[in-house]
């Protein structure tokens, strides 16, 4: 479990703790938050600090979608747009607008490389549905799977030829679900056939360069009753099998409410279901997961 682990990290600086887990346990990477955030030469010596703890060339992630989810408070991160403004600029000129997404994509991914980030958790592939939770909203391009997956396209294309490696979300899809998986657990109440539907941007995007997806922590009651996360249908029989994705599984965060109380049951659950990548974002998740691993 240890070496399928991304961990987020308290503060600026690593604590005694954290040094001592990259060192003797390392994780397969790490992911940055706003907390984690001073200037872009503290961010750099904090990667570059993770490295020399861990001796190996760990994975450096980040939430960087543009819009209301970015960490970093200058440009050119802080001036972009939500997704939902491209989608909305689709459908006066489509080819223009992928341009913009590519372009942007390529922009922050520039930045993010410069710094030492090798992931980027975008882009999201929900659709837009006004009668979802608004935890999606405006993150998602369109209501329009062909829209999503045109653009989410340009962006992956954006992020690779930066050199960041992009992680599609969230799997198989958020737009619906009727709460926010940070504090609840989100349903979603429609048929295996809308899903796979609504799915779509996922299953074209896995021919084109979509090496990463993150799971969404959403209960698709029509079809199963473990949240996708911790579902071998959605990970090994769709994902897997009928899409064909070869590539690597991420959990959402497993210190979300939409998985449970313990993150560590979660991990377990979502490693034996399918998932490859663990996510355990918040310290005290972190703190729990290593006082498990650690005989």
């Amino acid at each position: 479990m240890q070496r399928s682990l991304v961990i987020g990290l308290e503060g600026q600086v690593l604590t005694p703790d954290e040094r001592t887990w990259l060192g003797e346990m390392p994780p397969l990477g790490v992911i940055l938050f706003s907390r984690n955030i001073g200037s872009t030469p503290q961010v750099c010596a904090l990667i570059d600090e993770v490295r020399q703890c861990t001796g190996q060339p760990t994975w450096v992630a980040i939430d960087e979608e543009g819009g209301r989810v970015h960490r970093f408070p200058w440009p050119p991160f802080s001036d972009r747009v939500p997704a939902r403004v491209y989608g909305r600029r689709y459908r006066r000129d489509a080819e223009a607008t992928r341009r913009l997404v590519f372009e942007d994509a390529l922009r922050t991914g520039m930045a993010l490389k410069e710094m030492g980030f090798t992931h980027n958790c975008a882009p999201v592939l929900d659709l837009f549905l006004p009668e979802g939770d608004a935890i999606i909203g405006d993150r998602a391009f369109d209501e329009d799977p062909e829209v999503v997956e045109a653009l989410g396209k340009a962006a992956l294309e954006g992020y690779a030829q930066a050199g960041i490696e992009a992680v599609g979300k969230h799997f198989p899809g958020h737009g619906r679900a009727d709460a926010d998986s940070h504090v609840a657990v989100p349903h979603v109440h429609a048929s295996l056939d809308t899903i796979l539907r609504e799915a779509q941007p996922f299953a074209r995007l896995i021919g084109g360069g979509l090496h990463h997806v993150m799971t969404a922590h959403v209960v698709y009651d029509q079809v199963d009753e473990a949240v996708a996360t911790c579902s071998s249908f959605w990970l090994r029989e769709v994902l897997r099998g009928q899409m064909g994705f070869s590539g690597h599984v991420w959990s959402d965060d497993l210190c979300m409410r939409g998985v449970g109380e313990d993150p560590v049951d979660a991990a377990a659950s979502a490693l034996s279901a399918g998932c490859d990548v663990l996510l355990i974002c918040q310290p005290e998740g972190v703190r729990l997961m290593y006082a498990h691993l650690r005989p």
